[in-house]
C-alpha cells in the first residue's frame, strides 16, 4: 500500500514538474484571437531576446473572460496576477516578469509586474510602454500594438533600473524602499580612491615642473618685499535682510499611478501573496 502511494505522489509530481515547465514556456496566448501568425512569431522572437538577455519572464495574453467590471478596474488586476501566479510564470526566486494582457471585455489594456520587473517598470515607464500601444488598439491593430509594447519593453530594460526608483504602496502611498543607487560601496570606494590618486598625480607634476632647480639661488624677503595696508570704511543703510523658510516636501500621499512618486513603481499584494506592479490604458 505504501509502495502504491509513493508511486501515485512521484507520479503527480512529474505531472507538476511538466505543467511548471510547459508553463514557463508559454510566451503568447491569443485566446481573444486577435493576431495572425506572423504577428505572433514576431512577439515570440522579441520575447525570446529579452528572456536571454535580462533572465525575466514575458507573457502575452489576449481573453474575453474577465468579468465586465463597469468601471472598476480593479477586476482586470486580479485577474491578470492570478493568471500569473496560476500558470507558473515568472523566472528566478523571485519569479520576475511581466504578463502583458489585453482584456477584450472590458476594453482594458493591463501590465502586471513581479519581482525585479516591478523596479525596472517604474509607473512613468508603463505609462510609456501603454502609450505606446495606445493608437493602434483605438483603430483596431491589434498585434501592431503589442509589438509596439514589446518593443518599449526592450527598450526601457536596456536602460536597466532608474537611478533613484523606488516602491511605494498604491493604497496608502507609503514609500516601501529606499531610492535606488546604482553604485555600490565598493565602486564609490574605487572612485574616491581613483580620485585621490590623479589629484596627488597632478600636484606632484606642477610641483616638479615650477620647482627652480638647484639649491643655491636665495629670495631676499626684506628687500625685495613690501606692503601697504589701506582702511576702507564704507556705510551702508537702508539694507534689508529677509529670511525665508524652505519647506522640503514629502513622499506625497494618494495610491495607484496618480500619487506624485516620480521614479516610483506602485505595488499591492495579490490574493495569493505575491507583489504586483502593473497600470493600464483603456481603449
Amino acid at each position: 500500500m505504501v509502495k502504491r502511494i509513493s508511486a501515485v505522489l512521484a507520479a503527480m509530481l512529474l505531472l507538476l514538474a511538466a505543467h511548471c515547465a510547459l508553463a514557463l514556456d508559454v510566451t503568447v496566448v491569443d485566446e481573444a484571437g486577435l493576431y495572425s501568425a506572423d504577428e505572433i512569431a514576431q512577439m515570440e522572437e522579441m520575447i525570446s531576446r529579452i528572456r536571454d538577455t535580462y533572465q525575466m519572464d514575458v507573457v502575452v495574453l489576449t481573453t474575453n473572460a474577465v468579468p465586465s467590471s463597469y468601471g472598476d478596474d480593479s477586476v482586470t488586476v486580479r485577474y491578470a496576477d492570478a493568471w500569473y501566479e496560476n500558470h507558473g510564470c515568472g523566472l528566478g526566486e523571485d519569479r520576475a516578469g511581466v504578463l502583458l494582457i489585453v482584456d477584450m471585455n472590458n476594453r482594458f489594456n493591463y501590465l502586471s509586474t513581479a519581482g525585479v520587473m516591478i523596479d525596472y517598470l517604474t509607473d512613468r515607464r508603463i505609462d510609456g510602454i501603454l502609450t505606446s500601444a495606445d493608437d493602434d488598439l483605438s483603430y483596431g491593430r491589434y498585434g501592431r500594438a503589442m509589438i509596439s509594447e514589446l518593443g518599449a519593453l526592450e527598450f526601457y530594460l536596456s536602460r536597466g533600473i532608474e537611478e533613484g526608483s523606488f516602491r511605494y504602496d498604491e493604497v496608502t502611498g507609503q514609500r516601501l524602499t529606499g531610492l535606488y543607487n546604482k553604485l555600490t560601496n565598493g565602486e564609490l570606494g574605487f572612485a574616491l580612491l581613483a580620485g585621490v590618486a590623479a589629484a596627488a598625480i597632478m600636484f606632484f607634476v606642477v610641483k616638479g615642473r615650477y620647482q627652480l632647480s638647484g639649491g643655491t639661488y636665495h629670495y631676499n624677503k626684506s628687500t625685495n618685499a613690501h606692503m601697504n595696508m589701506l582702511i576702507n570704511e564704507g556705510t551702508f543703510t537702508h539694507q534689508k535682510v529677509s529670511r525665508v523658510r524652505i519647506i522640503e516636501s514629502g513622499g506625497g500621499g494618494g495610491g495607484g499611478h496618480s500619487g506624485g512618486h516620480s521614479g516610483g513603481s506602485g505595488v499591492h499584494i495579490s490574493s495569493g501573496g505575491m507583489s504586483h506592479g502593473g497600470g493600464g490604458h483603456h481603449f
